[in-house]
């Protein structure tokens, strides 16, 4: 047989045969994967490729495509190689074997493996792994099948409850687990200081301890300074807060949500820690501000300066204003503030609604698309319940062809319990939802629906005084996309100068009545 080169995704080959010899070729088609769960006795990809293709030149197999699988899954959902490999094994009638060097290579997952074994059935076709000596041409193959799909997701569920159990253990020794930690660098899983960094931590617990700068300030700062965080970020509010809380900077690690003590040398003095969390304890105690009111249309506009979204500024109970949310959270060296008084905001665009209900003609509008929407959702939920219903039925099949083979003595029935957990636990969960689907089904009710949708309409703003602030914020959001202002060089000047909605009162219309 033909040497076979992979390519990144997967690769082909033909033989060289005489035309009447083409059809009487068995073609078989192989999936590889390296696990990434296994660090020793794993096999490599060009291995399993190897033995794959000495298994089908000694059992005059023509093997037509490998995939090559780099990602790994619990569930065949998480591997696109897979994925291509099944919609092609399936699809293409002349392709009649799968073959895999280990059945742990194809299925992690037992209930994927009895759907396989359930399509080969369907589909007159077989699968072979190679080490586990597994071949469905043989009539008793399904008991080995079953139990090596079996064992390998214990073997998974071993290995991910072995690797946790390692990990305890090394953080109970001291040693950190991983991840990325400003004022640190990691070399051979050990944690080292960086220098340039430990003096921006030193500062950042100095300016808060010491000299009482709160967390904007602090991040203000280091931006002016032209300082960036690990990811070369610019630093905010929670960037702060969130060093000042983390004990690793005390020789600390955190495992399970636990802290011990770490091997690693700590940055800052545990005095330095206690005054610092002190004072953040007093802080948090503090009575809280008066809340200057709601801010419906924080996030819909935009800082005209830099694009990001205006929120809630640090208003008081007199003046109230939107505010650029990088100017709020990293300070003016970021961007500037570019206030835009709240009251006029939210009044001019409540005008602007208005003007925008008058022009379409909402009720019906909305009574369509609710309507539209409301049977799309039911017809999806119906359809759902169908599928989930028949798949009970395969379920009880499942566990019949189970219980045959106790009966033949092919399986003990300690096995067959181990097979059929997981099988009952699917089955409660879709019992379960196709409960929950009824119900939904059941609550539907257009009754006055429509003259709902028109009193609201009609009524608007009885309508928008009645309902919450929360309800006021979703009713924004819904209709509208953003909201754009001028620059201005002061409050007075910046003006809104165009709302962008999310529909057109025409282009509804029309697709309605298409």
């Amino acid at each position: 047989m033909e040497k076979t080169a992979v390519t990144s995704v997967s690769f082909t080959t033909e033989k060289s045969l005489p035309n009447d010899q083409q059809s009487k070729v068995i073609k078989v088609i192989a999936y590889v994967r390296i696990s990434t769960e296994k660090q020793q006795s794993n096999t490599s990809i060009d291995d399993q490729i190897k033995r794959i293709q000495k298994y089908c030149d000694e059992n005059g197999f023509l093997l037509v495509a490998i995939y090559v699988e780099e990602a790994s899954a619990k569930s065949i959902e998480g591997r696109p190689e897979f994925i291509k490999m099944y919609n092609q094994f399936i699809d293409d009638d002349e392709i009649n074997f799968l073959v895999v060097f280990k059945i742990d290579r194809a299925f992690r997952n037992f209930l994927d493996s009895i759907f396989f074994w359930k399509k080969l059935g369907e589909e007159s076709k077989h699968f072979i792994s190679i080490a586990d000596n597994i071949n469905t041409t043989n009539p008793d193959s399904k008991t080995s099948y079953y139990i090596n799909a079996y064992m390998a997701e214990k073997d998974r569920d071993n290995i991910l409850f072995r690797t946790s159990n390692g990990m305890k253990a090394k953080a109970e020794k001291g040693f950190f687990n991983g991840g990325i930690v400003f004022g640190y660098e990691s070399v051979s899983k050990n944690l080292r200081i960086v220098p340039s960094e430990a003096e921006v931590i030193e500062l950042i617990f100095n300016k808060y301890a010491h000299d009482n700068w709160g967390y904007k300030k602090i991040a203000s700062e280091l931006n002016i300074q032209g300082i960036k965080t690990k990811k070369g970020n610019d630093w905010s509010i929670n960037g702060i807060k969130t060093i000042l809380q983390n004990r690793i900077y005390i020789g600390e690690i955190k495992w399970d949500n636990e802290y011990r003590k770490g091997i690693h040398q700590p940055i800052i003095s545990d005095e330095l820690w206690n005054k610092a969390q002190s004072l953040m304890k007093r802080k948090s105690y503090s009575s809280e501000k008066i809340h200057p009111g709601t801010y419906p249309l924080s996030g819909l506009i935009k800082c005209p300066q830099c694009g990001s979204p205006m929120v809630q500024g640090n208003s008081s109970q007199k003046y109230k204003y939107y505010q650029c949310n990088k100017n709020k959270n990293s300070g003016k060296s970021v961007c500037s503030s570019n206030l835009v008084p709240k009251d006029y905001a939210e009044k001019y665009v409540f005008k602007h609604i208005l003007t925008f209900f008058n022009k379409c003609d909402l009720a019906t509008i909305l009574y369509q698309i609710t309507i539209s929407n409301l049977n799309s959702v039911l017809i999806s939920l119906e359809e759902e319940t169908k599928l989930l219903t028949k798949s009970l039925n395969s379920f009880d099949k499942k566990i019949s062809e189970l219980y045959k083979l106790v009966d033949n003595e092919k399986m003990s029935m300690d096995t067959f319990a181990l097979l059929t957990n997981d099988i009952e636990q699917d089955k409660f969960k879709t019992n379960k939802r196709i409960t929950e689907i009824e119900k939904r089904i059941a609550t539907k009710d257009n009754m006055n629906l429509f003259e709902n949708i028109e009193f609201a309409v009609t009524n608007f703003e009885i309508f928008y005084d009645i309902i919450s602030d929360s309800e006021k914020k979703r009713l924004f959001h819904s209709l509208i996309q953003e909201v754009r202002v001028t620059l201005g060089s002061s409050t007075k000047d910046r003006k809104i100068k165009e709302i962008i909605y999310k529909f057109d009162c025409d282009d509804v219309n029309e697709a309605l009545s298409a």
